[in-house]
């Protein structure tokens, strides 16, 4: 009997010292995890019963089958992470048809073996991304009946084979990103109706197939951003009825087909951001749960009527860094739950009165950047409060006194960065700063960009003596006659306020007695009668004090326009321009 136990002990400690734990490896119930690249070879005296192995950040340069044999039986895991392996042999898996999930992640692989996986009929989940993979035989992936995962995202893909994915019935995940795809074939997803992720982003494709969706009845993501796609077919996601998220920015639509987006019950987001589009349809969208609609940075040049009007649940619509020169009144029609609007960044010169109207909720608005001249009186008619109002960096002289009154359910206002004009009409806007000051945000930058002499002066400040009321320069001219050398000066108006300075002096047109001016002061020159005419000198001097002030007048009217201009377009660029 002490014979017999003595054989089991020596058996397993033979056992103990031929399956030794990998030098550089760690192991513990069935897993071993190596790594450090140091590591050139595969390990060596792996139990027989490991189920579970990683690799990584190794130099081990190839896999064979013989690397599995002992274990081949019993391993279900195969992970290799950022390692040097360029080089899968033909028929390394054939033994491990226990194994689940296979994964090959940032190693150096730019082909695998067109039987490689043909006797992995248990695999669910693999992984052969960050990789060189250039090319997919065309057989490779039939064998994986039972595959839900794949992930063939970060290589140098430029095309699949139209039956690359034929048979994987069980497939819910398809990662396909960041590669070099430039087309695909109309049935590349036939028979995928399981799928639920697709993920095409980061590729080269220009096109898309009509129907090349059609069986895809359960997806529920699509990704098909920064691709260089031009247009979409007019029924691409008609049977994509259980779709949630779909994205379409960065990529160069121009124009979207009507109804194109009628089909998606299920959509609760959309990105369609960074593209070239030029218009929309009021038959675009369909009604559907999506709450964020960004539409920034397109050309659209217009809104028209109705075109969000099935949008019934969006809270917030970014159009903003677009050409828009037009919004027609209801083109926000449908929209009851919008809380805030993004308009900024277009090309609006005016807004009517009545364009938020029905938006109850509306509870921001940004029209900042735009080139907006006039803000009508009812432009906050229907919206009963608003926290937020951003004017800044438009066109605007003054804010009429109704459109004041209803600034009352305005919580803050920006109005900076505008070309106010402190004339008489200015006094109701001075004082409505001076009554809510509170409601301005940066007060003291509110200030004067006419007439003159108020240039930078800060609007609430403004008293009455400062105000002029702009008239048109008064003239004064030398009169020289045939009959008289006398000058004569024309009064100037006398409706200037209290401590205003003194209207400037312009010259008058032409006249047709100045051909004889030289000749009439040769006929002073004499002054043989004192009182009754101007000296020769100091009819010269006033003739060229009065043409002086006029070239310096021009010259600092020159100046001050140029520098005006200047400051606006340094203004623009400095601006803080971000997408909402």
């Amino acid at each position: 009997m002490d014979l017999v136990w003595y054989i089991i002990l020596g058996t397993c400690a033979m056992n103990a010292l031929v399956f030794a734990c990998p030098d550089h490896c760690q192991c513990g119930e069935g897993n071993i995890f190596c790594e450090g690249f140091i590591i050139k070879e595969f390990p060596v005296s792996i139990p027989p019963t490991t189920s579970y192995i990683k690799l990584s950040n190794t130099s081990i340069p190839l896999l064979k089958a013989d690397d599995f044999k002992t274990f081949a039986e019993t391993l279900t895991v195969f992970l290799a992470r950022d390692s040097k392996i360029a080089v899968v042999q033909p028929h390394t898996f054939d033994q491990t048809q226990k194994l689940v999930t296979l994964c090959f992640n940032g190693t150096e692989l730019t082909s695998l073996p067109e039987d490689l996986f043909q006797n992995l009929k248990n695999l669910t989940t693999l992984q052969l991304s960050n990789s060189k993979l250039d090319v997919l035989p065309p057989s490779l992936l039939k064998p994986l009946r039972a595959l839900k995962s794949l992930d063939l995202s970060k290589n140098m893909l430029t095309s699949l084979p139209e039956d690359t994915f034929q048979g994987l019935e069980q497939l819910q995940e398809l990662m396909l990103q960041r590669n070099f795809i430039r087309k695909l074939h109309g049935r590349t997803f036939q028979g995928l109706s399981k799928l639920k992720t697709l993920l095409l982003q980061q590729n080269d494709l220009q096109e898309i197939p009509a129907g090349i969706f059609d069986d895809l009845v359960n997806l529920e993501l699509l990704h098909l951003r920064d691709n260089k796609i031009t247009q979409l077919p007019a029924n691409l996601f008609s049977e994509l009825q259980k779709l949630n998220k779909l994205f379409l920015s960065n990529n160069r639509l121009s124009v979207l087909s009507n109804a194109i987006f009628m089909n998606l019950p299920s959509l609760t987001q959309i990105t369609l951001f960074e593209n070239q589009l030029r218009s929309l349809l009021p038959g675009t969208f369909g009604p559907m749960p999506i709450q964020q609609l960004w539409l920034y940075d397109n050309m659209l040049t217009h809104l028209e009527e109705n075109v969000f009007s099935n949008l019934t649940e969006v809270r917030l619509l970014v159009l903003s860094r677009n050409q828009i020169q037009h919004i027609t009144p209801g083109a926000f029609n449908g929209l009851m739950q919008l809380g805030e609007v993004s308009l900024h960044t277009n090309r609006l010169t005016s807004v009517e009165g009545g364009i938020f109207k029905g938006l109850s909720k509306l509870t921001k608005i940004s029209l900042k950047h735009n080139q907006i001249q006039y803000i009508p009186i009812k432009l906050l008619d229907g919206i009963s409060h608003l926290h937020n109002l951003e004017l800044q960096n438009n066109l605007l002289p003054n804010l009429p006194k109704e459109f004041l009154k209803s600034l009352l359910m305005v919580d803050k206002i920006n109005i900076l960065q505008n070309p106010w004009r402190c004339n008489r009409d200015i006094i109701p806007f001075r004082d409505w700063l001076e009554q809510y000051p509170e409601k301005v945000n940066n007060l003291t930058s509110v200030v004067c960009n006419s007439p003159q002499h108020l240039i930078g002066r800060n609007v609430r400040e403004l008293k009455e003596g400062d105000i002029i009321v702009t008239q048109p320069p008064s003239v004064t001219a030398v009169d020289i006659s045939s009959d008289s050398t006398q000058v004569e000066s024309k009064p100037t108006d006398e409706r200037h306020l209290l401590h205003s300075p003194t209207a400037k002096r312009t010259t008058p047109a032409p006249s047709p007695y100045s051909t004889t001016l030289l000749e009439e002061i040769k006929d002073t020159s004499g002054g043989e009668t004192e009182g009754q005419g101007v000296s020769k000198d100091k009819l010269i001097i006033i003739v060229a004090i009065v043409c002086t002030a006029v070239i310096v007048s021009l010259i600092a009217c020159v100046l001050w326009r140029r520098n005006k201009r200047g400051s606006q377009n340094l203004g623009r660029q400095r601006k803080t321009n971000s997408v909402i």
